[in-house]
């Protein structure tokens, strides 16, 4: 039985943010053998889920979850080993039993103003409203707040973000509306998926020869997704209170950890894989989220995926795209050296860049469609494209990103 409270010691961490999974894994393997406490369970269940050993990473999940059943961190790692593993409803069940362990939404004690990001705070003011507006509940339903209170906030909000050249205020919100408007209740839009995600096609050897040919790590797939599964994914976006993360620049993030997940999500990622045996074979969905995108701001910056191969969509509507040709993502043909750290390519866009100039590193850019994707070697860098739509809750930008990974066993 885990008995200890050992925590991962400095040296150990060290190699993880150095990216040496493999001296971290043996490190951790002899400290579980004396001190097998659940940080450490968790720990080696994540070094060996990147190095794609989902054996060994179960074994530990597992013994972790067991031990403390009220472990979020090894209750969440479980959830994405058994995703790795397609065991989809034991999966789904641990990232549900994840969000009631430790809810992102859950406001500090004491009652005082909890401070929001201005853009974050727009985006849950106008996800309410909509909320009761779709569902036709009747107004003060999810947010307890006057017609006139709601505008005015709204308004503000705007006049916070319509400055562009200027960063992106943290506000204070008390009382009953601006807690709410804070940490928005949690609603989850369930549905079953369609029984096919993927749109039929006989092209999906072109798509693999492209990726490893003349698109040099890069292919382009117009129509991903039955008009039945793109529009569920578009309900349970629009629907679901799961946009935790606020980013500086001026998007939001959802993720597994705040309740980005659905049987539809992981079946589009099995789907995916058995279509393109050529480049999913042996390879399994390593994590994934969205983003949402408003008032004109910047998007991601230039960066690397953690992952051998890389699948962003967009989901919003084209024309929500107020400059059509534009707004999707702009890809170099240069990967990150294997000897850069994730903070290296994910967090460096100053380094990047140089680092591209010295390469001589070409561009390419990728118009923004509705139910495009772009599968792409995971470790090429690129960004966000400078995107412009149009005002309203339902116009916001949105893509998917999922990651895979090889697995060893």
């Amino acid at each position: 039985m885990v008995r200890s409270q050992a925590a991962i010691p400095d040296g150990i961490k060290r190699s993880i943010a150095g990216g040496r999974y493999s001296e971290a894994a043996d490190a951790l393997r002899n400290l579980a053998r004396s001190e097998p406490s659940v940080a450490v369970l968790v720990a080696l269940a994540d070094m060996s889920f990147q190095l794609g050993d989902l054996t060994e990473a179960k074994e530990n999940a597992l013994e972790a979850v067991t031990t403390d059943p009220r472990a979020h961190a090894a209750r969440v790692m479980l959830g994405r080993v058994r995703t790795a593993l397609d065991e989809r409803d034991a999966a789904l069940a641990d990232f549900r039993a994840a969000l009631e362990l430790a809810p992102p939404w859950k406001a500090p004690s004491g009652g005082g103003p909890i401070a929001v990001p201005a853009h974050q705070a727009l985006h849950n003011l106008e996800q309410l409203i909509y909320l009761e507006q779709a569902d036709n509940l009747a107004p003060g339903t999810l947010l307890p707040a006057p017609a006139g209170v709601r505008e005015m906030a709204q308004r503000k909000l705007n006049q916070m973000l319509d400055d562009t050249s200027r960063e992106i205020p943290t506000i204070p919100l008390g009382g009953q509306y601006g807690r709410t408007i804070a940490n928005p209740p949690l609603v989850l839009r369930d549905e079953a998926p369609p029984a096919v995600c993927l749109n039929r096609r006989d092209d999906w050897s072109d798509v693999a020869h492209t990726f490893k040919g003349e698109g040099k790590g890069i292919a382009c797939v117009d129509h991903l997704l039955t008009p039945q599964a793109l529009a569920q994914l578009q309900r349970f976006c629009l629907r679901s209170t799961v946009w935790r993360r606020a980013y500086p620049p001026g998007y939001i993030g959802a993720n597994p950890e705040s309740g980005f997940f659905s049987p539809l999500l992981l079946q589009i990622a099995a789907e995916l894989r058995q279509a393109i045996p050529e480049l999913l074979d042996g390879h399994h969905l390593n994590y994934w989220w969205s983003f949402v995108c408003q008032h004109q701001r910047p998007g991601i910056d230039i960066h690397a995926d953690h992952s051998d191969v890389s699948l962003n969509f967009w989901i919003t509507p084209d024309q929500a795209n107020l400059a059509p040709g534009s707004g999707g993502l702009d890809m170099w043909d240069v990967a990150a050296p294997d000897d850069w750290t994730f903070d290296d390519y994910n967090s460096g866009a100053r380094d990047i860049r140089a680092f591209l100039r010295q390469e001589g590193a070409r561009q390419t850019s990728f118009a923004y469609a509705e139910n495009r994707g772009l599968l792409f070697k995971g470790t090429i860098f690129h960004q966000t494209a400078p995107c412009r739509f149009a005002d309203g809750f339902e116009n916001r930008r949105r893509n998917v990103t999922m990651l895979f990974r090889r697995t060893r066993s």
